[in-house]
This record gives C-alpha cells, structure tokens and sequence, in this order.
C-alpha cells in the first residue's frame, strides 16, 4: 500500500510522462490518476477473517497478530489471509486461562509472540510452536520480558500503617526471582474509594531499556537501564485539560457496563452511597504511550472530531509534532485500573494500524503518522 506522499509522487510521474498527451487521452489519464489517489488515501484495508471479541493485536513486518481470548491469529498484511492459528483454553502446558472480565495481553517480538494471562506467560515462537510456559504470581498485573530479566506491575497493599493500596513496577530476576521495586504510585482502587479517572501505570521494554510514566508528578517518564538503574528522565511542561461534567458521565458509563463491577442501573445511587467516586480537577498527562522505530508516541487526553492527541517524541524527549489520530475502543474500567495493557491500536514503521468493531466482524485500518 502508497502512503499519501508515495501516491502523490506516483501521480507526478504519470503526469510528466503523459503532459505531451492531448484530448481526449489527457481526460482519460486525469480520471485514473484521481482514482488512484482515492485508493493510495484510503485507511480501511480490510476485514479479518473470523475476529469478533479481539483482545489485542499487533503488526510486525508482513503480519498481523490477533489475540482473542486464548487463541492467537495470524494474518498476512497484504492480502488478510489466514495464516495460522495457535494457543487453546486450558489449564495444561500451553493452555491458557481465560478471564471474564480480564482480557489476556498479546506482546510480539522478532523471535517470540507471548500470551500474558492471569496465571502465567505462555511463550510460543512466531509460527505458533510452544517454548516455555511461566507461572507467574497472581498479583502481577503485566509481565514483561527485558533482557534475560523481566518488568513488572504489581498491585500491593501498604504496611499497617499506611492503609493504602499502590501499583507498583519492579525489577524481576530471570535468574534469581528476586524482585526490586522501581516505582510506585496510588492504585485507583481503595477502601471505599473509586478514583474516577483510572491512572495505572504504563512502561514498556525497547531496545533493553525500560521507559516508564509517573504522571501523579506531571508529565514525566523514567529511563532504566537493564539492571534496573535510573539512566535519564523526560520531563515537559504540559496544558493540564479540565475533567467536565461530560467527562464524568462519561466514566460512570464505563464503569455501570464493566463486567467485573456488574453494576445495574437500578444500582447505582445503592452502589454511590458505599463507595466514594473521586474526580481530579484535571486529567493526567499522559494517557497511554507506545514505542515504535526510536519514537514515543504519547497519547493525552486531548480529542478533537473523534480522533485523539498523540504527542511524537524522540527517545531524548524531544516533541516532533502533535497529530491526532482515530478514537479507538478502549478497555474497560477494570482493565484501565489494573494496567493490563489491552490495546486496539499499534504503531509500527510510522503507521497507526487499528481495529473497528462491526457486528460483522472486525476491520484493520491504517492511517499514516510519520516517515
């Protein structure tokens, strides 16, 4: 597929090579150059074939992996053919959990695509043969691998002298088991509490450094090293975006249909007296971010005609551009509080690749960010 500028560059072309042309041959050419841009615009590729409840997915060279619940679908990129399936429901080697109200998490590597489920990693390669399976501990939250060690979020609970409950990402010893805390920052889950805007943890692994977000300080990303050292930090300055009242009811949307809470509206005022919801003034500064070709794309809070803010920085930190991008779904309530990491979108050699929900099935689109 032509991006934008390729297209535009391929009409240049035919253009010079048909100017001598006259007549009628000079509107026949016009015609087909105008359909052809129509085409190299277009965002929708295709629909894949079978995918209905995807949990996640991710596009890596001339594939697409699609996780739904246990199973894991590979689809050629240029034509959206099935290509393989593996993983089943189970409890044996290679079997994986499922979790009503928990999605699985899908990670895809160079020589490894992972399952992350409740219980355990399961590690295939990435025609799907199985390598290993992990049990992990069930208050892990996301497991991800960084070198020959791992990274971690973790959900904990205070001392007794301190009755709160905190997320957590630490440092885990492929070799040893031993666990090092790295950072951590309030749960969105309390006692009797319910933070409305559910601000877990993101980070991730690349290139064996692990970048993480502490937006209750601003907006503000740490640098770890692969022993766990504190390399540099990414700080900016930010316009804080006001939570409106639209905001919020918009959040109790969320959480009245997320399946864990099972929260009927018949319920509601019943479930408000039990539990106080708590409103910042102001959302955090960071919603989410990925990294993908020596970019940060940093997703805000920041929306405009249904597309959302991303932020384009360097691995310095440095901002290259804002550009908004398509509103895709996103987890539910549960899955934002615990940070499981569940996504519909993916970024990958300066292309947004993202999934629409039909009744029918589901359609990958893609849309260009950067070159």
């Amino acid at each position: 597929m032509y991006t934008k500028e390729e297209g535009d560059l391929e009409c240049k072309k035919t253009y010079k090579l048909e100017r001598h042309m006259t007549g009628k041959s000079i509107l026949l050419t016009l015609t087909l150059l105008l359909a052809t841009a129509a085409y190299l615009t277009a965002e929708r590729i295709g629909m894949l074939q079978d995918i209905m409840e995807p949990d996640g997915f991710q596009v890596s060279g001339t594939e697409v992996f699609i996780l739904e619940g246990a199973t894991v679908s590979v689809f050629d990129l240029a034509t959206l053919n099935l290509e393989r399936q593996f993983g089943r429901e189970g409890q044996g080697p290679g079997e994986v959990e499922i979790t009503p109200w928990l999605s699985n998490t899908l990670q895809v590597y160079p020589d490894q695509v992972i399952i992350d489920s409740a219980n355990k990693l399961v590690v295939y390669s990435r025609n799907g043969e199985l390598i290993r399976d992990k049990v992990r501990q069930p208050q892990f939250t996301q497991v991800v691998p960084w070198g020959d060690n791992y990274a971690v979020r973790l959900r904990i609970a205070g001392n007794e002298n301190d009755k709160k409950q905190y997320s957590s990402i630490l440092f885990l010893s492929g070799e040893t088991e031993e666990l090092r805390e790295l950072y951590r920052q309030p749960f969105a889950g309390q006692r009797e509490q319910l933070y409305m805007i559910p601000d877990s943890i993101h980070f991730q692994v690349y290139e064996n450094s692990l970048y993480v977000e502490k937006t209750p300080e601003g907006f503000v990303i740490d640098v770890y090293g692969p022993g766990g050292r504190k390399i540099r930090e990414i700080r900016r300055e930010y316009e804080k975006r006001p939570v409106t009242r639209a905001d919020r009811l918009l959040y109790e949307k969320l959480l009245k249909e997320d399946p864990m809470m099972n929260i009927q509206e018949e319920n509601w005022e019943q479930f408000k007296t039990k539990t106080q919801l708590s409103y910042p003034e102001s959302f955090p500064a960071i919603r989410d971010f990925v990294i993908a070709d020596d970019r940060i794309y940093v997703q805000t809070y920041r929306s405009k005609d249904a597309r959302d803010e991303f932020l384009v920085l360097d691995l310095d930190g440095k901002v290259h551009k804002s550009v908004y991008l398509p509103k895709v779904r996103e987890a539910g309530f549960t899955e934002q509080m615990m940070g499981t990491g569940v996504r519909l979108f993916c970024i990958d050699q300066g292309r947004f690749f993202y999934l629409n929900e039909l009744d029918e099935g589901c359609e990958l689109h893609v849309e260009v960010v950067s070159n």
